[in-house]
């Protein structure tokens, strides 16, 4: 009985020993870089011109042809330049997501 007793003693004190020797090591901290793309969204304002009534809109059933047509050729002007404003500041949109990435590319190279 005493020698399974002393035994058991021997095998509690060395599992007790491997348990300090774990907590004395430093633990291995490494720093991983994980670059993963993030959608940003790109905040463009619709322009004043986009947002106003056009030509056509403010003219009745009650105006005659040369007055519609008219208003017509104004709103196709008026279109125009609202995609112009918006394709403009989409490019620039664009152009600043392309400058970030490229910004973070370096910070990662060096």
């Amino acid at each position: 009985m005493q020698l399974m007793t002393r035994y058991a003693r021997l095998a509690l004190v060395s599992v007790f020993v491997t348990l300090l020797a774990g907590c004395a090591g430093k633990p291995v901290i490494q720093t991983q870089v994980i670059e993963k793309q993030i959608a940003v969204p790109c905040l463009v304002e619709t322009p004043p011109e986009c947002k106003s009534a056009y030509a056509v809109d403010r003219t009745s059933a009650k105006d005659d042809a040369v007055t519609i047509n008219r208003a017509l050729r104004a709103e196709i002007e008026e279109r125009w330049a609202c995609e112009v404003k918006l394709l403009a500041a989409m490019k620039g949109c664009n152009k600043e997501t392309k400058k970030e990435g490229a910004m973070s590319a370096e910070k990662a190279g060096s």
